[in-house]
């Protein structure tokens, strides 16, 4: 029985007992009931392939949506780790980098709004700094939070906000600030590393009345919403 289309049959010709003689016979064509009975092979097939592209499609909707869950999803208004990673770096007070990218003395070391390859700068507000050894477990940083404060206005650091104290320097390259980092202790790592932390005021996590907060995390400061920067000072210093 054909089954995508009803083909009408021909004319045979059978050959008798000599080679010129034929006969003729009509195959009879096929029922008419089978042009239809081929279309529920045909929608049931369809429903299946729309089924497994349905499934698909909420596979991907869960996996897609879900990366944005847990302890990183942002709500409204909240920027991501992603936002102002790479988005800030540690020069000298004129944004220039230091000789071998070492700094002869801490307090030659400020802050500036723009990675080493100048990304975009920090989106606009208030941010307070930290500096830690390069793991982040120890805080080297020795005065309190809220005299670490900045505020980044256009991509670029406007200077001091807040209570914030640290002397700042111009940077060459935007005209924005710099901020200057010390005080802050020496680093327990022996090649001199250290890492600053910049996160935004509103996601601090502690008492800014305090050197160190005893929140969980990095000192008040949560890894997924803060930039950070690796620079390293001369132990012999």
């Amino acid at each position: 029985m054909p089954w995508f289309r009803n083909k009408q049959r021909i004319p045979v010709g059978r050959r008798s007992g000599l080679e010129r003689d034929w006969s003729w016979s009509w195959e009879p064509p096929v029922p008419e009931r089978a042009r239809w009975q081929r279309w529920p092979w045909v929608v049931g097939a369809i429903a299946a392939v729309a089924a497994m592209a349905a499934a698909v499609g909420l596979t991907l909707a869960f996996t897609i949506g879900g990366l944005g869950e847990g302890p990183a999803a942002e709500e409204e208004g909240v920027l991501p780790y992603a936002a102002i990673a790479g988005s800030v770096s540690v020069a000298l007070h004129d944004g220039q980098a230091a000789a071998a990218v070492i700094f002869e003395d801490e307090c030659d070391a400020y802050l500036v709004a723009r990675g080493q390859d100048s990304p975009p700068g920090l989106p606009d507000g208030d941010y307070f700094f930290q500096v830690t050894d390069v793991s982040g477990e120890t805080l080297l940083s020795s005065d309190e939070v809220r005299f670490r404060q900045f505020r980044v206005v256009d991509g670029a650091i406007e200077g001091a906000s807040g209570q914030g104290n640290h002397a700042a320097g111009v940077d060459s390259a935007s005209g924005g600030a710099t901020v200057q980092l010390c005080p802050f202790g020496e680093s327990p790592d022996s090649s001199g590393m250290y890492q600053v932390w910049v996160t935004r005021v509103e996601d601090f996590q502690g008492d800014v009345e305090a050197v160190e907060s005893s929140a969980p995390d990095s000192h008040g400061f949560l890894d997924t919403r803060s930039a950070k920067a690796l620079f390293a000072v001369s132990p012999a210093r």
